[in-house]
């Protein structure tokens, strides 16, 4: 409540102006918020929505590492509506992408929780997003850019109209409007080895799908070039040949012959082709935003703020074309016996059946290639707010200083998703030969809608604030005024997240595949709130400030905050300082009321498993890394986490121009809400293994308690193997506890430089943040430790905890030129994670994690440089130009072989380094 600049302050502040974003070629505000060096492992990125993330379309940064929910994230210190989707379905957050970063005047980052005023959810600190309160006349700004390759093009366009002014006229109006276009980028447009599955370049082997080594067919997979078996006594047998002989492989190029099946002689047919044909590295993203703001001096004491905004985020992404042969998310139904049959409705031969002339009916084996999975993720979102604040003169103590305001936010999502089969309509294309694989692009549009309806899901979110608070000076101390304030807050959230793929068991054909996640969520409270603040200046030498927060929420949980903040300044140049606090998160609406499943990579390792999925001699395709599904329910005994954070350091200003800091920081969180999937690796090993030798009884009674496994569906190259295990099904649980510890550092400088270049001025910022702990406490006392790993794997997009991130920017201002270089670094890390395997983080590299079959080996991913340039020339006093060189050097990303985030790369810290440079420019102005 009491607004200090960092020097002065107790907690350890960040603040971003608009200038030095500009400066440092930083144009919108997620790219901000992502680049701080206090971002760590849970952050969402917008690179990650192509990757699988659950809630596509949006991104969020995550302090200290505690993902998502632990940042608070405010605009004008107002709370704003959840991101419909959840992140991982477990985490409601605020998404940045529809921030208008033209009215934004400053980001102020709070690097400590429990803030008194804004909420003490802010466990690992709060980011509040200032906008500015006057624009008087015109501002526009047009920018351009592109990559190196040519691709992945990017426009942004902005105009801004104010007129009145606050000082003459005593009002003020602005009204802005905002566009943002990025284009999608694809693997198959990368360099090598990213834009291909073959990686024997790098020391791996050949993943690309069906390759032929020593006469077999490996890795294999369905193709747009449609292959079938003949069918005997209802089942597939034989080798495979193609359904159009004359077609071939067409644009995939010659045919492949060799072994996959038991008794095809070698003989079965299909078409290799590159496993990263279709998969994307950033989906097309789409911000339009309008805002009108109006500021009014009702008097020389007092001030009326008023704005409206309506924002809307488009997100678009594009997947691979879908297999005919495939199943229902749920595992329960399938087309694998489902058969081409031999005679059409009207009597005529089959064409999809290259045995109907032998009266034998077919195994399908293709994708439809006008059955393109494409997601569109479509946000907007509806924000009011008025704010009345000022104060009153007191003939005691100091004025009286007030403010009231309300905020009302709605955010709906409209998600569609075209092109992916519900099971009962592919079931039905295929025993009837609806969908005609000898030649797809005849089918019928009528039969294409049968096998894939759209599906289309409306979210939506709520949220409705009201704060007031009143502080006055009290009487003074040596050190100046004591200052209380006190306050009230009452808020409304809902949430509505319906399910885009629910199971009825009574029709369980009535499923889309699994390429759309049931994740669901719903829910509502009120919370209440009174809150307070001292600040006491004892000394001149020393400032204490108290202060606490009591929330009371609708579902029953209640909980007090206190907090207490102490600067001493021993002498002019030295500033120590201090904060203590404590705070709470109650479970989210996803945490008590949802579900959801998501997938991380495993291969299993039994031996005796292994054995019964050969094919000439080697590991099937039934044998390879696979996606393990973790499904997690909501659980309604849960309890809120309790956090206990702890920061103190030294801010040293040796001379007017340099200013150096540095502060330890401490959050632990008792009670840590987390799913139980750290258990799915190792349950799902050793339940394949106990099937293998003992049947299904055997595997079940290896389970811990609470947990069960779903089978993927048997191997159809052997399928008296055992099965895989494909859902591990577990739930929420309060761990034991959750904490982190480490520093941050800082320094400022702003100076002209020396000799004849005296006419330079010279600006210098840099941060930094080493993490020393992050370890998580389960009930029985097992720690997992994740600092310099990457764990925690299971967590968002794998992204792991590098111990450091920093960056360093450099402004030589001469006459109209400007200059600016920034550093930025990633440290690198293990890849390893206790959360993958227990213990690993004690084990050296012994269970080093590898997404794929087909990777080479490798314990340590490197650390990651970017340098970014950005050149900025005053045409005159109202207009200039901007170019900006991203990743300047050329930096490649290291390779990452563990994470699922992305390919071959962990896209959270080196996106920059697979897409390479990129460039951008424009022009800004005003009238």
């Amino acid at each position: 409540m009491f607004r200090d600049p960092n020097l002065t302050n107790a907690s350890p502040i960040v603040q971003f102006t608009r200038s030095e974003l500009q400066q440092r070629g930083v144009h919108n505000i997620t790219d901000a918020l992502q680049s701080l060096s206090s971002n760590g492992a849970g952050n969402l990125t917008n690179a990650w929505s192509a990757g699988g993330g659950f809630a596509a379309g949006s991104s969020a940064p995550s302090l200290r590492g505690l993902s998502t929910d632990s940042t608070l994230v405010l605009m004008d210190g107002q709370r704003l509506s959840y991101y419909p989707l959840a992140d991982d379905g477990e985490r409601n957050f605020v998404d940045t992408n529809w921030f208008p970063a033209s009215i934004m005047e400053r980001i102020d980052v709070l690097q400590d929780g429990a803030s008194a005023t804004y909420g003490a959810d802010g466990v690992a600190g709060v980011i509040n997003y200032v906008t500015r309160k006057e624009i008087k006349g015109f501002e526009g700004n047009a920018e351009g850019g592109l990559t190196q390759r040519g691709d992945q093009g990017h426009q942004k366009l902005y105009a801004t109209y104010g007129f009145g002014d606050l000082h003459r006229d005593r009002y003020n109006i602005y009204i802005n409007s905002e566009y943002q276009q990025d284009d999608p980028l694809f693997y198959r447009q990368l360099q090598p080895p990213y834009n291909n599955g073959d990686l024997t370049g790098i020391g791996g082997t050949n993943g690309n799908d069906n390759v032929v080594e020593n006469g077999a067919i490996q890795n294999f997979a369905q193709t747009p070039f449609a292959i079938a078996r003949a069918v005997t006594n209802g089942a597939a047998t034989g080798g495979t040949t193609f359904v159009n002989a004359q077609q071939g492989c067409g644009y995939l190029g010659s045919p492949v012959t060799g072994a996959l099946y038991s008794g095809d002689n070698g003989q079965s047919q299909t078409c290799t082709m590159n496993s990263q044909r279709y998969a994307q590295v950033s989906p097309s993203l789409r911000r339009i935003n309008a805002t009108i703001h109006g500021t009014y001096n009702v008097n020389d004491q007092s001030q009326l703020v008023v704005m409206f905004n309506y924002s809307q985020v488009l997100s678009q992404l594009t997947g691979a074309p879908q297999p005919a042969r495939t199943y229902s998310q749920s595992l329960n139904a399938s087309t694998v016996n489902t058969f081409e049959p031999v005679y059409l409705a009207n009597g005529q031969l089959n064409p999809s059946d290259p045995y109907a002339a032998q009266g034998e009916q077919a195994a399908i084996y293709a994708t439809m290639p006008q059955l393109v999975e494409r997601t569109s993720e479509f946000s907007q979102n509806f924000r009011g707010s008025v704010r009345y604040s000022g104060f009153l003169n007191s003939h005691w103590g100091g004025e009286w200083d007030y403010d009231v305001n309300f905020v009302g936010m709605n955010t709906t999502l409209n998600q569609t998703i075209t092109g992916v089969p519900k099971i009962s309509g592919l079931q039905e294309a295929i025993s009837t030969g609806a969908y005609n694989f000898a030649d797809p692009w005849t089918t019928p549009q009528s039969v294409l809608n049968m096998i894939a309806p759209v599906n289309t899901i409306h979210a939506l979110t709520k949220e409705y604030s009201g704060d007031a608070h009143i502080s006055k000076g009290l009487f003074k101390l040596p050190g100046g005024m004591v200052r209380l304030a006190i306050g009230t807050n009452i808020r409304y959230e809902y949430l509505n997240d319906p399910s885009a793929n629910p199971y009825n068991p009574l029709d369980p054909a009535n499923q889309w595949t699994g390429q759309i996640n049931p994740v669901n969520a719903r829910g509502h409270r009120w919370v209440e709130a009174g809150y307070f603040e001292v600040n006491a200046p004892i000394v001149k030498k020393l400032d204490v400030d108290v202060s606490g927060r009591y929330d009371h929420y609708s579902e029953g949980f209640s909980h007090f905050s206190p907090k207490v903040g102490v600067v001493f300044k021993p002498f002019e140049q030295l500033s120590l300082r201090g904060t203590f606090s404590r705070g709470f998160r109650v479970p989210s609406f996803a945490e008590t009321n949802g579900s959801n499943v998501g997938y991380t990579q495993i291969s299993i390792q039994d031996a005796n498993w292994l054995s019964q999925h050969q094919s000439n001699g080697q590991a099937d395709a039934y044998a390879q890394v696979y996606g393990l599904g973790i499904n997690t329910a909501g659980n309604s005994k849960l309890r809120p986490e309790i956090a206990t954070n702890f920061t103190a350091g030294p801010v040293f200003t040796p001379t007017k121009w340099l200013t150096l800091s540095a502060s330890y920081y401490y959050i632990r969180k008792n009670h840590y809400i987390t799913p139980n999937s750290s258990i799915a690796n190792q349950a799902a090993q050793d339940w394949a293994a106990a099937y293998a030798t003992g049947g299904l009884a055997a595997a079940n009674a290896t389970l811990p308690a609470g947990a069960t496994i779903t089978p993927n569906p048997v191997d159809s190259q052997n399928p008296n193997g055992a099965p895989s295990p494909g859902i591990v099904n577990v739930g929420y649980i309060n761990a034991n506890k959750i904490y982190t510890d480490g520093f941050d550092l800082s320094f400022l400088a702003h100076t002209r430089l020396p000799g004849k270049l005296r006419d330079v001025q010279w600006v210098s910022r840099g941060n930094a943040t080493f993490v020393h702990r992050f370890n998580l406490v389960y009930p029985n006392g097992t720690v997992n430790r994740y600092a310099g790993t990457l764990g925690p794997y299971q967590s968002v997009s794998s992204s792991g905890t590098p111990k450091w991130r920093a960056n360093w920017s450099n402004t030589f201002i001469w006459k109209k030129w400007s200059l600016t270089p920034t550093l930025y670094y990633t440290s690198g890390y293990r890849d390893v994670a206790d959360d993958n395997y227990q213990g690993s983080s004690t084990s050296g590299c012994t269970y080093v994690i590898s997404n794929s079959s087909f990777v080479p080996y490798r314990c340590h991913t490197k650390a990651f440089w970017d340098v970014d340039l950005t050149v900025n020339y005053a045409l005159s006093k109202h207009w200039s130009l901007y170019a900006n060189v991203y990743n300047l050097l050329g930096f490649r990303a290291p390779y990452d072989f563990g994470t699922y985030s992305a390919y071959l790369y962990n896209s959270s810290w080196a996106q920059k380094g697979v897409v390479l440079r990129s460039f951008q420019f424009g022009i800004i102005g005003s009238l």
